[in-house]
């Protein structure tokens, strides 16, 4: 069986014109945490030791990643987050 590798390179968020640069930021890491996975959990403060953002701009980056089918998000918590990769 092979193993299969996480490659974003020829991903076609990097070239939607629709995606600010931070937002891309964020669904390339969300996309390593959720591989493989149908669904996966993110708590605000496993993403801001990487990306300086607070809650309200991480779930406006959600927001318009959903918007544009990259992902979907439900926010069960304060800061915690319900996220399928599509």
């Amino acid at each position: 069986m092979r193993k299969r590798q996480l490659d974003l390179t020829g991903h076609r968020i990097w070239e939607d014109k629709n995606i600010k640069p931070e937002c891309k930021r964020i669904y390339s890491y969300l996309y390593s945490i959720g591989y493989d996975k149908i669904d996966f959990f993110v708590n605000i403060g496993d993403i801001q030791p990487i990306i300086q953002i607070k809650n309200v701009g991480f779930r406006n980056n959600l927001k318009l990643l959903e918007d544009n089918d990259y992902l979907i998000f439900y926010e069960y918590a304060n800061g915690m987050y319900d996220i399928s990769i599509c």
